[in-house]
């Protein structure tokens, strides 16, 4: 066979890595926390309708408050050497600074009204109801369920950063600057109570990194532990987050006073952090961390749907687009073997 014109190799070489670098970019961890975090922070809620979320500057700001936000409580994590505990907890001090020093829901009366929850728990000028309410959906949903997809869709960066020093600064300087960007500025509690959630969010963070050191390696994808994972988590994870959902929506009209009432409306949420765990054997990043994740989408799918028959036809679209995701988280576990 003759020898090739160099040339001609050149160009098979450029066109055969085009293809692979593009799918690099396309599979990078990085972008993907930017595009699901959005998607799970305010597009399953029906925060923001569909269409409106995919507007450019929309999606430009929801990925500069969710997706750094998700990315930078990941690297954190990772680069601290945290256990998921730790994600957890940064979870939680995402859901303070965006709820109640960004979008300030837990100071906004108009909010309170439109949820149907009103002036029911009322404490300092915080709804401590919705507050609980908001923190543990932006922790199981924005943070937790956003980083634990991509590290299933990108399980070769699982172990590794997802970005590099610059990135990450980049992303804590881009969600620094989002109260500038859009803040509820109109909501405007006394000084005090700003600064007490301040305080609030910067004594959670120091929780996470002094309590939630890794001790021993974390498992990766196929080796979580035993080989039989629990089949019943997905249905405790859903049953979970509904009985949370209807209590949060429902307790203010009971009459109940309102530290009873708050107490009731995490009881789902208190019995899912204590059975999981113990049921669980193949750790939050393995078959049964899947498991549960499809459980919380799952519910979300219901509801989005009970949404469109309500009027809000758009979520039909979000409701489809949750699906196809469970689906095929569902269909890699059961590939992978995990």
């Amino acid at each position: 066979m003759p020898p090739g014109r160099p040339w001609q190799i050149d160009a098979m070489a450029t066109e055969t890595a085009a293809p692979g670098r593009l799918r690099r970019v396309a599979t990078s961890p990085a972008l993907l926390i930017l595009l699901v975090a959005p998607f799970f922070g305010e597009g399953l809620s029906g925060s923001s309708p569909p269409l409106e979320l995919l507007l450019p500057w929309n999606l430009a700001y929801m990925m500069a408050l969710y997706g750094c936000g998700a990315l930078v409580c990941r690297e954190v994590a990772h680069r601290l050497g945290l256990r998921f505990g730790g994600l957890v907890l940064l979870g939680v001090a995402y859901a303070v600074w965006e709820e109640a020093l960004v979008d300030r829901y837990w100071f906004f009366p108009q909010f309170w009204q439109d949820s149907g929850i009103g002036a029911y728990s009322v404490v300092w000028h915080t709804n401590v109801l919705l507050a609980a309410h908001l923190t543990v959906f932006h922790t199981a949903i924005s943070i937790c369920a956003s980083v634990l997809v991509v590290e299933w869709l990108a399980p070769q960066a699982r172990n590794r950063p997802w970005t590099g020093r610059t990135g990450l600064v980049a992303a804590g300087l881009v969600l620094a600057v989002t109260p500038v960007i859009y803040g509820e500025f109109d909501q405007r509690p006394p000084v005090a109570v700003l600064v007490a959630a301040g305080v609030l969010l910067v004594a959670i963070v120091a929780a996470a990194v002094l309590v939630s050191r890794r001790r021993r390696p974390v498992p990766t994808l196929l080796t979580g532990g035993a080989t039989r994972p629990r089949r019943g988590l997905g249905m405790l994870a859903f049953a979970g987050v509904a009985g949370h959902w209807i209590l949060t929506y429902t307790v203010a009209g009971t009459g109940l006073v309102w530290p009873v009432g708050v107490a009731l409306s995490l009881l789902p949420v208190a019995a899912g952090l204590v059975l999981v765990p113990r049921l669980a054997v193949t750790g939050p990043y393995g078959s049964d961390g899947v498991r549960v994740v499809v459980g919380l989408l799952s519910f979300f799918v219901l509801l989005d749907l009970v949404v469109a028959l309500l009027g809000r036809y758009d979520m039909i679209l979000v409701a489809i687009l949750t699906a196809w995701l469970a689906r095929r988280l569902h269909n890699r576990r059961t590939r992978a073997g995990f």
